[in-house]
């Protein structure tokens, strides 16, 4: 938690971070933040901001336009030497394109980091009402599909169950939606997992599974063969 007292003994490098996560509420639209947002959301200073914020703009981290503040072209051009999520980015897009071809729903591809699940990559369905999860968010293991998927998969390997390497499907439902998941894997290891979400009027997580299984049972493969 940041509180008045973080504020004051927190090094730079916090502040620049705290700063740099504020963004990670704006969402895929990209709207940008002004100083005095900026500043509510890292709960720091305005002045440090502004401070820390002119630094980072002229370092190519941050961009400035009309009085509001986006993340810059640097930190996209670092985020795509991250190679692990690049691998599978590559591996997997092809295959997330067929999958939402053939059932128009959104498809998700994410990576565990500790208690939540980060998407990497994603293919937007037919539905323009329906929101996809965008690239960078964070959701919770505990609540959704995509979680379920890491964690029930690991639990298997870790029991040395035999049904460790079965495809599998989770479903979770959120209100008038839900969301079809299933774990990648590559040498007995779950990579990331892969997702169907929509309205529970349009998806149907009986006949979607075994596309979503289907759909990570490929990705498997093509990293085996990377």
């Amino acid at each position: 938690m940041r509180t008045a007292s973080w504020t004051e003994t927190v090094s730079v490098l916090d502040r620049m971070t705290a700063i740099l996560d504020a963004f990670g509420e704006v969402g895929e639209a990209g709207e940008g933040l002004g100083v005095t947002e900026l500043a509510r959301r890292a709960n720091l200073p305005k002045s440090t901001v502004s401070r820390i914020a002119a630094d980072l703009v002229a370092e190519g981290y941050l961009d400035r336009l009309e009085g509001h503040l986006y993340l810059g072209l640097r930190l996209f051009e670092l985020g795509q030497s991250v190679e692990r999520p690049r691998r599978l980015r590559r591996v997997a897009v092809s295959t997330m394109t067929g999958l939402r071809d053939a059932i128009g729903h959104n498809v998700q591809l994410a990576i565990a980091d500790g208690d939540d699940a980060v998407v990497i990559a994603n293919a937007r369905g037919r539905n323009p009402l329906f929101p996809a999860a965008h690239i960078g968010e964070r959701l919770s293991r505990a609540t959704t599909a995509l979680g379920a998927a890491f964690t029930a998969f690991d639990q298997r390997r870790e029991s040395g169950s035999p049904a460790a390497d079965v495809v599998t499907t989770y479903e979770v439902f959120h209100g008038d939606h839900v969301c079809v998941a299933s774990p990648v894997h590559e040498r007995g290891v779950t990579v990331a997992a892969v997702s169907v979400s929509g309205t529970i009027d349009e998806l149907d997580p009986v006949e979607v599974a075994p596309f979503v299984r289907s759909a990570a049972a490929a990705i498997s493969n093509r990293l085996a063969a990377a």
